[in-house]
């Protein structure tokens, strides 16, 4: 029969299980359903813990926010075993795994959140000792971008400001701005770390927003005491090794300590034999006579008889003491067994009644819910058929007036021709001549020119470009100073080498930025990069991101031939920079603009489509979703072109281990 014990991490509370598949998630139907605050970052369909015939396996369900098994995000599934963590979202609900089958619960008793604190009477000196568990710290590491210094600081609440009792003191530039104690990082009740400010008087900004409640912080946020005070970045965050508070042992001897140990050690034998339905008196007395037998043979045999009847008196009053303090105890135990027990039964008899309720009104409860998602699905249904009705009337407008041009075109040209061969019969001069010819090639390359931009409305699926690539363009922050920097930049390898333009990881006065870091798309995770090789030149810069792991272009241009005239091209990126990609989440959106090759050359391939600052280092698409250009600057002479360097002059700037992975000779 499958087994599964799981126990709540935030409330402690212990779940047990007998389902072969148990489902996590926020859908009602789920086995466990997480709702409130705790669902904020759970998926409907979240995660399942599936028992197979090699054990128990956690399986994601295509989540939003991944699922995390003791701290690493799970690909597809992974095996459980007896104590791991299981995360729901970076942040999410925390479960531990305290039994799977037929495994015991005592395999967790060396496991540090299960540390046995029972305390302990009278434990021998060479015997194990009880440990008392604190809550685990945290450990973080900040840099300072106006000075480039680094802080490191863990506990469960660390404080930043000027004064000296602040873990964190940043005082560069902080005249006047920075309070004594300005903020605090300290350990949510999710377990989580969060940014709070502590009353100071100019405020706490998180990546640019002043915060007024407890904020959780991530890798690469940006922190600000004041406005115009220090920038401190979060360089890591790890979670610090639980301390554990060492009891001291007993130490048998001579003098108190024997007496006490000897007569505590007794008291327990008595309660022992009394449990039993005995006396408790005669293994009292047996006890004591015995530990002071062995003790008086062992050290000094001439004093046992005198240390015997000392004892003796010692032990019978303290029993008598001890008499009468178990008739109150067992009279105290009778009766909060009795208020237990009729507690219980209340408790039961409610739940009893809230389940009758719930079965009776389950069933209006399910039609009005069908009813309600019926409604919902004729009203997207609607607005669905209203949109495409739309889109077709567009393109079908589009395409008969590009029609009618195309005609229009095609009969000018027509009589053009019948023109020129007149002239030619007649003999005429030979400027009418060179004219009509003139007029005769405007007028095929207006008809060239309408011709594809037709094909770019037929034939160019725009969306799948997007889906299939936007994943691998990353936002890059470059910091100078007290400055921050934002740019776009895409990943042509799996180990993180990445393309940008050459002014974004540069400054005027810096030849290297202080701190680069790149947000890919759809995630909130940020991750340092360091700046390889720079061409001024071509405006292209070669970066590579720290221990990445994720999707990277593969169709690249690298030969040179794949851009023409007039085609259709797109360029997916970043335009406005971070305050247009995060809008008001902490997750970044590419955006895509999309036109026309206009003009090709050896050195620039120029777009026919509005960008924005931001959109530098940006990729630009043909119509086949192949890289043909990295994206440089716009004209603002002649807003709508914009400029773009050819891909393959990247090439020299690749290491030769690089060029040979990427197989381009």
């Amino acid at each position: 029969m499958p087994h599964l014990k799981l126990q709540l991490m935030a409330t402690g509370r212990t779940l047990e299980l007998h389902d072969a598949v148990v489902q996590l998630g926020r859908d009602a139907s789920a086995t466990i359903p997480f709702t409130g605050d705790d669902a904020r970052v759970v998926s409907t369909r979240h995660a399942e813990l599936r028992q197979t015939a090699a054990g128990w396996r956690l399986v994601d369900l295509g989540s939003r926010n991944g699922t995390y098994l003791n701290g690493r995000r799970v690909q597809g599934e992974a095996p459980l075993a007896v104590g791991d963590e299981v995360r729901l979202g970076e942040t999410g609900p925390r479960l531990l795994v305290v039994s799977l089958g037929g495994v015991a619960e005592a395999t967790l008793a060396e496991h540090p959140v299960f540390e046995d604190i029972t305390p302990q009477v009278a434990a021998p000196a060479s015997g194990p000792v009880s440990r008392i568990p604190e809550a685990r710290p945290y450990g973080i590491t900040l840099i300072a971008t106006a000075t480039g210094r680094r802080f490191e600081a863990q506990g469960t609440r660390i404080r930043i400001g000027r004064g000296k009792e602040c873990e964190v003191r940043a005082v560069e530039g902080s005249e006047g701005i920075v309070s004594r104690v300005h903020a605090e990082l300290s350990v949510g009740p999710s377990g989580g770390l969060s940014l709070r400010d502590v009353g100071s008087k100019n405020g706490t900004f998180l990546n640019g927003d002043r915060i007024g409640e407890p904020m959780p912080v991530r890798i690469g946020d940006r922190i600000t005491l004041g406005p115009g005070g220090p920038i401190l970045v979060v360089e890591g965050i790890g979670t610090g090794p639980m301390k554990a508070a060492v009891r001291p042992p007993v130490v048998q001897g001579m003098g108190q300590h024997t007496v006490m140990g000897l007569i505590n050690s007794a008291l327990a034998q008595a309660r022992e034999e009394r449990r039993r339905g005995g006396r408790g008196s005669t293994a009292f007395f047996r006890a004591v006579a015995d530990e002071v037998g062995k003790d008086s043979r062992r050290k000094f045999r001439w004093l046992a008889a005198v240390i015997t009847v000392v004892v003796l008196l010692l032990a019978g009053g303290v029993y008598g003491v001890y008499w009468l303090l178990s008739q109150q105890v067992e009279q105290t135990e009778v009766e909060r067994r009795t208020a237990e027990d009729s507690a219980r039964a209340d408790a039961e008899r409610l739940r009893q009644a809230l389940d009758s309720a719930r079965a009776e009104a389950a069933p209006a409860a399910t039609v009005d819910s069908l009813r309600a998602q019926l409604e919902s699905a004729q009203a997207r249904t609607n607005e669905l058929r209203d949109a495409l009705a739309r889109a077709q009337g567009a393109l079908g407008q589009q395409l008969a007036a590009g029609a009618a041009q195309r005609q229009a075109s095609q009969r000018d040209l027509d009589r053009l021709r019948d023109q020129l061969n007149q002239a030619q019969r007649s003999a005429p001069s030979s400027g009418t001549i060179d004219s009509l010819r003139r007029q005769m090639a405007a007028t095929e390359a207006q008809a060239a020119s309408l011709d594809a931009r037709m094909r770019a409305i037929r034939g160019t699926d725009f969306a799948a470009i997007a889906q299939q690539n936007q994943a691998a363009v990353g936002l890059i922050t470059v910091s100078f100073g007290k400055n921050l920097y934002n740019g776009t930049g895409f990943v042509i390898s799996a180990d993180g080498y990445m393309l940008t333009n050459w002014h974004v990881v540069t400054d005027s006065g810096y030849p290297q930025p202080d701190t680069t870091w790149v947000t890919m798309a759809d995630q909130s995770i940020s991750r340092f990069a360091d700046v390889i090789a720079t061409s001024q030149d071509r405006d292209i810069a070669l970066i590579k991101i720290r221990g990445y792991q994720g999707p990277y272009l593969t169709s690249i241009d690298w030969g040179g031939t794949k851009s023409r005239q007039g085609e259709p091209a797109a360029l997916i990126g970043y335009p406005a920079g971070s305050g247009f990609a995060h809008l008001r989440s902490s997750v970044v959106r590419t955006s895509m603009t999309a036109g026309i090759i206009s003009r090709v050359t050896e050195d620039v391939i120029q777009f026919d489509g509005m960008t924005v600052g931001g959109s530098s280092g940006s990729p630009v698409f043909n119509a086949n979703g192949e890289v043909i250009s990295i994206h440089r600057a716009g004209l603002p002479q002649a807003p709508g072109f914009a400029l773009s360097v050819p891909i393959r002059h990247a090439v020299s700037l690749m290491p030769p281990a690089l060029r040979e992975h990427l197989g381009i000779p």
